[in-house]
């Protein structure tokens, strides 16, 4: 009695879920159409619609499978489409182009939608069966075979592992690069508002995938069904979709204008910045050319053997400071340590500036302040009276 009881509450909470489900996920859909309609003004609000849109679609599919509807009309099945690898991807253009700039979507970036293969296993069955291709010998062979079989036929909680991963990621990739622009000098208002936005939106992708992940390991260990992760899914989209919209209309001309102005030319990919900022970092801490007054960037760009725009735009774009202080930085470090040891005490505080690198007490004088919040000598006489330390430290870059 009480187990037949059990299985009617479970029946009655499931359908009261499934109608809460679809009427989210239909909402979804709605208000992706309404961001894609308004991102004429904000165009990069075209990628988080389109994130918007895989999730309800995805629940859509889902919906479809569950409710028997796919077994009862076979012939639908090639064209539901399951997007739901795009995830990772639209959040991490998201953030590329609320951070960068919208820029325009090159040949070679459509490669990160590659995976979006993995779950066309309807698709491509009825290409093969279309287009003939199942009747060649070799491929009749391959297709045969019981691992092919699986792959094709048969979902298993492990397919969903490679969608885990992926969003996992790309959202850690967005976030190093929020965490990065956020230690970037002088901040307009706008830009900040948009990397807490962002962060925020960001720690909400890491709680959907925590989620996803629980549901993964439920139904390893029972019979649990992870089709209850797209109760919290359709919820973070109704929130992130109304949410968008809200943001967008807040707007004032200013900052439309901002967002819709060309972006600043980008000469590198996230990997070769990374590269070229740890050569660049080594001149500084190993060569030490900061010590050269006459060092410019044209010196930096050749022992880089990259052109001085390229520098200028690593320094800009990727490390957050313009030549001159990011060269300046590493000066008054070195004039911090100078001041410190006993062996300079006998020079004069214009000596250590023309000893670090500066060609100009004034410029010293101003820099100094700049980073370290104090004059170069209140920085010495704290050092005898013992109220701080030398600070020995690297320059964070």
């Amino acid at each position: 009695m009480l187990p037949n009881l059990l299985l009617l509450f479970m029946k009655i909470s499931l359908a009261i879920t499934d109608i809460l489900i679809l009427s989210l996920a239909f909402q979804g859909l709605i208000l992706s159409a309404m961001l894609f309609y308004t991102s004429k003004t904000i165009r990069s609000n075209r990628w988080i619609a389109a994130f918007i849109f895989v999730i309800a679609e995805t629940t859509l599919v889902m919906e479809a499978h569950f409710s028997g509807m796919v077994n009862k009309y076979p012939q639908i099945s090639p064209l539901i489409l399951n997007l739901r690898m795009a995830l990772g991807p639209l959040i991490y253009f998201y953030a590329r182009s609320l951070i960068y700039g919208d820029a325009k979507f090159k040949g070679r970036q459509y490669l990160h939608f590659a995976p979006l293969i993995i779950d066309a296993q309807a698709q491509v069955i009825y290409l093969l069966f279309i287009t003939g291709i199942l009747s060649i010998p070799f491929v009749t062979d391959l297709y045969g075979q019981p691992v092919v079989q699986s792959f094709l036929f048969n979902k298993t909680i492990i397919s969903d592992l490679p969608t885990f991963f992926s969003m996992v990621i790309y959202s850690a990739l967005s976030y190093r690069m929020v965490r990065r622009s956020m230690k970037a000098p002088e901040l307009s208002a706008y830009k900040l508002a948009d990397l807490k936005w962002l962060r925020n939106l960001l720690y909400m992708v890491f709680a959907l995938a925590a989620v996803f992940l629980v549901n993964i390991l439920l139904a390893v260990v029972s019979s649990w069904s992870n089709y209850l992760l797209y109760i919290p899914a359709t919820l973070f989209i109704y929130w992130l979709g109304m949410a968008t919209y809200i943001r967008q209309s807040k707007m004032k001309t200013a900052d439309v204008m901002e967002y819709t102005k060309l972006p600043a030319k980008i000469y590198f990919t996230e990997e070769h910045a990374d590269l070229h900022h740890q050569q660049l970092i080594s001149l500084m801490e190993t060569e030490q050319i900061y010590l050269n007054p006459l060092l410019k960037l044209d010196v930096v760009a050749d022992k880089l053997s990259l052109s001085e725009k390229v520098v200028s735009s690593l320094l800009n774009q990727y490390v957050g400071k313009n030549f001159n202080d990011f060269v300046n930085e590493y000066r008054v470090l070195e004039a911090k340590k100078k001041l410190a040891e006993p062996a300079f005490s006998q020079f004069t505080i214009a000596a250590i500036a023309y000893e670090c690198g500066f060609n100009s007490l004034a410029t010293f004088q101003r820099c100094f302040k700049q980073f370290t919040g104090i004059t170069p000598s209140q920085y010495q006489n704290s050092l005898k009276s013992g109220k701080i330390e030398a600070n020995n430290a690297q320059i964070p870059i």
